[in-house]
């Protein structure tokens, strides 16, 4: 994927790599819902991750949803990252 792609780029991409739609067929609504709900299980399973404030079921859900508010809260520069 080329930076700078919206996530339905992706999500059209991903289908055609693995044969869900041909080259020149659109995304289907049935097909995008199937996407957003594995993405929900993903985020519901990323809560378990990481602060109710900033944890990965919220950056699955922003980046899924294109929805800047729910990315997770920047750290502070006296604050680290647990890896």
């Amino acid at each position: 994927m080329a930076l700078g792609e919206t996530i339905e780029d992706e999500l059209v991409a991903m289908a055609r790599h693995t044969g869900e739609l041909g080259p020149d067929e659109p995304m289907r609504s049935t097909l995008r819902d199937f996407a957003d709900h594995v993405a929900g299980r993903c985020a519901r399973i990323g809560d378990l991750y990481g602060d109710w404030d900033r944890n990965a079921g919220d950056h699955i859900r922003a980046v899924m949803h294109e929805i800047p508010a729910f990315m997770p809260k920047p750290f502070d520069d006296d604050e680290t990252a647990e890896t």
